[in-house]
């Protein structure tokens, strides 16, 4: 695990925590996304996001997540492979009286997904937003596929490097439409019917 750089900070953009301060370690493998990425695509999210059930692949800093319970989500669960940041994640959660919606499992997405699969569990959305350029999107996509875990109507968001986009294949799902902000797009999928 890289060195312990210091507090990366940022704050709830909107909804019922606006303006909360949250903080995690730097571990030196993830920052949070700038604020008017988590804006634009949250207010994308919204007519969606009331009493719907989030799930966040690749959590990094929980930004996503604390941004969807804010804005209506009945339930938020992230799932990331650094303890110490799911650890912060949750004790933030914990802090700001969320706790009983948002929670962050400290685990391998790759190992998760099936078990989800396993248990019948099943989320209107889902953020996947991984390392770039190691093929874990259409990795995720496919167990996401196999596994059966988005409910009908339901809508998965991949967050990637513009010019990553023309090495994904995204089989299987329908894409909804592409949202671009320089070098960060958002890719929005729906299954296939």
């Amino acid at each position: 695990m890289p060195a312990r750089k210091g507090t990366l900070n940022f704050k709830i953009i909107a909804g019922s925590l606006r303006g909360r301060k949250i903080s995690v370690p730097d571990v030196g493998v993830t920052r949070p996304p700038l604020s008017r990425l988590r804006k634009s695509i949250f207010d994308f999210l919204m007519p969606y996001m009331g009493g719907a059930s989030y799930l966040d692949l690749f959590s990094g800093t929980g930004s996503y997540l604390f941004e969807a319970v804010s804005r209506g989500a009945a339930s938020a669960l992230g799932v990331e492979a650094e303890p110490l940041l799911a650890a912060h994640i949750n004790a933030q959660a914990e802090n700001l009286g969320v706790s009983d919606r948002l929670n962050c499992l400290s685990a391998d997405v790759f190992d998760v997904v099936p078990q989800m699969g396993n248990s019948g569990r099943t989320f209107d959305i889902i953020m996947i937003a991984p390392p770039q350029y190691k093929g874990y999107i259409d990795r995720t996509l496919a167990e996401i596929q196999r596994a059966g875990i988005t409910r009908p109507g339901g809508l998965i968001i991949c967050q990637h490097d513009t010019s990553e986009r023309k090495l994904l294949s995204l089989s299987d799902f329908e894409v909804v439409q592409e949202r671009k902000y320089g070098n960060t797009t958002f890719t929005v999928l729906a299954p296939m019917k």
